[in-house]
């Protein structure tokens, strides 16, 4: 009876590590110094990513965070789409619009970082980097006196 009650129990745990690596994204504690302040997931994070996007957004998973609660400040939207494919085509429509608008985003450049393409634009006081990697793609917000350690944070904890 006992080796029954551990093959249920090793069972529940596989089960479970599963569930938890199914739901995949962790908030990152800390970005660049600055302890997280709040943040929103599942349903609330694909509303306010929706939102400043105007459309909907195909995603699977997905979070909004913010750190600090008095500048200096950051903040991390992440998105996570079904496929790779989606979310490069996320990243080339998010570039085609702040290209090609007279908006709240200027001097859009584009570098290789951390062995992978980012974009950095300005706007709203910050310094905006944004990235995908794999499905998962990251908007970084973050005041310019933290923006360069907020942008290596973001890459070294978000997978």
């Amino acid at each position: 009876m006992r080796e029954g009650m551990w093959s249920i129990a090793l069972t529940l745990l596989l089960l479970a590590g599963s569930v938890l690596a199914a739901s995949g994204l962790e908030v990152p504690r800390e970005l660049a110094g600055l302890p997280l302040a709040h943040s929103q997931q599942g349903a609330e994070a694909r509303g306010e990513i929706e939102r400043l996007h105007g459309k909907s957004i195909p995603m699977k998973d997905g979070y909004v965070a913010h750190y600090g609660t008095q500048p200096p400040t950051a903040m991390l939207y992440v998105s996570q789409a079904r496929e790779e494919k989606v979310a490069r085509q996320q990243v080339e429509q998010m570039t085609a619009r702040i290209q090609g608008s007279n908006g709240s985003f200027t001097h859009l450049r584009e570098s290789t970082r951390f062995g992978m393409t980012v974009y950095s634009t300005l706007g709203q006081g910050q310094v905006h980097y944004y990235f995908r990697r794999g499905a998962t793609v990251v908007w970084v917000a973050a005041d310019p006196i933290i923006a360069q350690q907020a942008l290596a944070d973001a890459v070294n904890k978000v997978p």
